[in-house]
């Protein structure tokens, strides 16, 4: 093995051709020299021949390695020397491989001890295990290790440098003086105005606090906003919680803070506030309103003011927008809508033959009022204007009632939310109360005119059976209804009438009576007022005549009632008193009586007729079998008036003989 290693020779491996930077260009040339002597034995040429001579190393060199080659063969150690050399050469490599570990760890330890200071570079796998166990476990802890850098240089400097250096110094306190001066005062400018900027801001919130509190003092509610919190913190509905979808959306206005800390008008309350106006029409001529006078700038009101006019303005929009809806389904009552009025026949004012009409519209609030016009029926204007305002309200109350209730079963269709019935009650009370006041002069007026011939008649009226039993009503009053829904809910049904005629009977015992039931509703089934009159079980046997009876007008119910009591008057109470010489001969209110005996002796007959129309009684002697329309009375009489004090039955008496 070693005689094959003697000829061996040794050369570098051949590095990859690449260019050689100066460092190397120079190491090459030291290595040159050292090897080859000097370089100007050194040429290309000679160079090759080493090379293919196999030499690259001078001859010295060569000679001197072949004796110390010949000298380590003749003391070449044995096997086990060059094992145990071996041996100990990797025991030593070893403990320098240990000993360098060591040295390494210690180091990784002390460079990451020393930038633990820092915390953004603390964390314990920069460490190593055993440090991590002995060490930080045990309560060493992160940056307990520094290092600072110290200039021990120590050198005299001369007195220009000293002085140079002093003045550097100096320069530089002064420098470094006036640089924290100006900090102190910027940073006082800075502080200064924060102050005063806080002290705006504190100055704005309280007084935008104290705007907010005076609102929410008012009853109005507060609510806090989400979006644009900055500006407008704060939201107030001033709307009806139980309007129409429209208008509940409308009742809603933030209140925006400005750069003094009031409240800045949102755009909704700034709009001019709009009032529902009632007017009264005679014979094309205004002769009531019920639009007051204004004279506030609205401009300048109060922030609760605003918010209070704001919330009239919708309501009176809301009010005039439900009866615009309602406008379409009463054309058949004599309701029209043109130019943005609605036209309402209106109550009877004096003379009938009038043409009387309600114009009902929404208008700005400071509009003025129209000169040249009446102002006596501003009372009926201003009271019908109250009453849908109401209405309306009294809906808004039902809502409330009707959500809080069990809803109805669910079905597939879609239910139809009709417009609130406020055009509908006004007809309603206007008609009734025209039917039934005009009903009842005339009933008083057939009673007084009875009363004054000498008849025991008797008159009992109610305009409404609802209202009549108010009080009653009232006492039993339902806990989920308040007393003044429970009255508004009465206008809601239909209005019922009763007026009860006692008439005088034959007999005198059981008396005799006429009922006229007035009902009005403007829709199912009666689509306006109807007159139901009832007559007792004596009347319609003795007559022939129908227990009830149904009339559509006033003027039907009165032509009836005329021939009725007529009729009753002939039929019953002068048959019964002339039963023996009396005769019904037609179904006419007329009588043959036979009269007393004549110069001749041959007893006559005659025909009595009575006659009650608009309130007047009249009784006529007429021949028998004179046509009815026969303007030959052989006698008359007439009670007119309570100035008459003759009584029926002495003037037929007198008559007859």
């Amino acid at each position: 093995m070693m005689d094959s290693l003697g000829s061996v020779t040794l050369r570098p491996w051949p590095a990859p051709q690449e260019e050689l930077s100066q460092e190397d260009l120079l190491f090459k040339i030291e290595q040159l020299a050292s090897e080859r002597g000097h370089l100007r034995n050194i040429t290309e040429q000679s160079l090759q021949e080493d090379i293919d001579a196999g030499k690259h190393v001078p001859e010295a060199t060569v000679e001197a390695d072949s004796a110390d080659l010949d000298e380590k063969e003749k003391d070449a150690p044995s096997g086990q020397d060059q094992r145990d050399k071996v041996f100990k050469a990797a025991q030593e490599m070893y403990s320098h491989l240990e000993w360098a570990k060591f040295a390494a760890t210690n180091a990784l330890d002390l460079v990451s001890l020393v930038l633990s200071q820092d915390p953004n570079k603390r964390s314990l796998t920069f460490f190593s295990p055993n440090f991590r166990d002995q060490g930080l476990n045990q309560g060493i802890p992160f940056g307990s290790f520094g290092i600072s850098r110290e200039n021990h240089e120590h050198h005299n400097r001369r007195p220009e440098e000293v002085q140079r250096m002093q003045d550097l110094e100096h320069r530089q306190k002064v420098v470094a003086q006036g640089a924290r001066m100006g900090a102190l005062d910027s940073a006082v400018d800075e502080i200064l105005k924060a102050a005063k900027h806080l002290e705006k801001e504190m100055r704005r919130e309280t007084k935008y606090w104290h705007e907010i509190v005076s609102v929410s003092d008012k009853g109005w509610p507060i609510q806090r906003l989400r979006q644009n919190a900055r500006h407008a913190p704060f939201a107030v509905r001033y709307g009806l919680p139980e309007a129409s979808d429209h208008f509940k959306a409308r009742g809603f206005a933030p209140l925006q803070m400005d750069k003094d800390g009031s409240i800045i008008l949102d755009p909704t309350l700034a709009l001019k506030p709009k009032t529902f106006r009632v007017r009264v029409s005679v014979d094309g001529n205004i002769t009531g309103t019920s639009q007051l006078s204004v004279e506030d700038d609205f401009a300048n009101q109060s922030l609760e003011k605003s918010i209070q006019l704001a919330r009239d303005s919708l309501l009176e929009e809301e009010l005039y927008y439900e009866m615009s809806l309602e406008v379409r389904h009463l054309l058949a009552y004599g309701v029209d809508f043109r130019d943005s009025v609605i036209y309402v026949d209106a109550p009877r004012l004096g003379n009938a033959s009038q043409d009387r009409k309600l114009l009902i519209d929404c208008i700005p609030r400071n509009d003025p009022v129209a000169g040249g016009q009446g102002h006596e029926h501003d009372w009926l204007a201003r009271n019908v204007a109250e009453a849908l305002r109401l209405l309306l309200a009294h809906e808004h109350s039902m809502r409330l009632y009707r959500r809080s209730q069990l809803p109805p079963p669910l079905t597939a269709r879609t239910r139809e939310k009709p417009p609130p019935p406020l055009l509908r009650t006004l007809l309603a009370v206007i008609r009734h109360v025209e039917g039934v006041d005009s009903l009842y002069v005339y009933l008083g007026l057939v009673t007084k005119t009875l009363y004054t011939a000498g008849l025991d008649v008797a008159l009992n009226t109610t305009r409404e059976t609802a209202w009549a039993s108010l009080a009653e009503t009232l006492k039993a009053s339902r806990k989920d209804l308040s007393a003044t829904d429970q009255l508004l809910e009465i206008f809601m049904k239909p209005f019922d009438g009763k007026a009860t005629l006692t008439l005088p009977t034959s007999n005198g015992v059981q008396p005799e009576t006429l009922t006229v039931v007035t009902r009005t509703i403007i829709g199912q089934p009666t689509f306006g007022t109807e007159h139901k009159l009832t007559l007792s079980s004596a009347m319609t046997s003795d007559l022939g005549l129908f227990h009830q009876h149904k009339f559509a007008t006033v003027e039907e119910v009165k032509s009836y009632l005329d021939w009725l009591i007529s009729l009753h008057i002939t039929h019953r109470l002068l048959k019964s008193e002339y039963s023996s010489y009396a005769q019904i001969r037609s179904q006419d209110p007329r009588l043959t009586v036979r009269c007393k005996e004549s110069k001749k002796g041959e007893p006559s007959l005659k025909d009595i007729k009575v006659q009650l129309n608009d309130g007047q009684l009249k009784a006529t002697l007429m021949a028998a079998d004179s046509p009815p329309e026969s303007d030959d009375a052989e006698q008359s009489h007439t009670w007119s008036g309570p100035d008459d004090n003759a009584a029926l039955r002495e003037v037929i008496r007198n008559w007859v003989g």
